[in-house]
């Protein structure tokens, strides 16, 4: 444990390690559209960010009145992941400027390093792979959407990464991500650290009204944090 007495760092993805260009919300965005073919007005799509993508897809499903039934959920949420797949490829997605070294700094202090993440398995190995980390020499773990009951803003990712990484105590984690979703589910979670990354879907003003500790300029400042 570190002089700041974390012992597990456990980070979002897209847009908090990893840029992908925010493809993820394009597809996701372009795949409810078309099956409720009408558009979705932006405030309602943007409280979806962050969330498992399946959970954002019932959501946005139910809030414009459409009946969800799982066939439903399952054609739309395998069309999303399609498109997305078929973005990653064209465009590879890779990590943010300083992210590998912050954890290879963190690392080498004690400190796991556990992502987590609102994508499905399907999605997040394959992305990894294009960024060239792998469990066990850059990273401690990932635990995706797919391994929870509920996604954020629900604590449960958060768990399911102390679980992982074999720390039992909240007050031994730094939660971070890019979203106000991520803010609230390290909250929901009583981590010690609740740190928002303006690297991604969302800049400090949409932030800094959730709950949070820290706002960082990058997830590369997480080392200088702790210190």
């Amino acid at each position: 444990m570190t002089e700041h007495g974390v012992s597990l760092v456990t980070l979002d993805i897209a847009g908090t390690s990893v840029n992908e260009g925010g493809a993820v919300y394009v597809a996701l965005r372009d795949t409810v559209e078309k099956h409720l073919d009408e558009p979705i007005p932006d405030d309602r799509f943007d409280r979806w960010k962050g969330t498992g993508k399946r959970q954002a897809i019932e959501g946005l499903l139910r809030e414009s009145g459409v009946p969800v039934e799982k066939d439903v959920l399952d054609a739309v949420e395998s069309d999303f992941t399609a498109m997305l797949l078929a973005a990653y490829r064209k465009t590879p997605p890779t990590a943010l400027p300083g992210v590998h070294d912050a954890f290879g700094a963190l690392r080498q202090r004690g400190i796991k390093i556990v992502l987590q993440t609102g994508y499905s398995r399907q999605i997040a190995e394959p992305l990894l792979e294009q960024v060239g980390w792998e469990i066990g020499r850059d990273i401690d773990g990932v635990i995706t959407s797919d391994q929870v009951r509920m996604s954020r803003p629900s604590p449960y990712l958060i768990f399911r990464a102390m679980e992982l990484a074999g720390v039992q105590s909240v007050d031994e984690v730094l939660v971070g991500g890019d979203t106000p979703n991520d803010l609230r589910a390290g909250t929901n979670a009583g981590a010690r650290y609740v740190v928002g990354v303006l690297t991604g879907a969302h800049d400090a003003a949409a932030l800094r009204p959730e709950p949070h500790t820290h706002l960082l300029e990058s997830a590369a400042k997480l080392p200088d944090l702790l210190g």
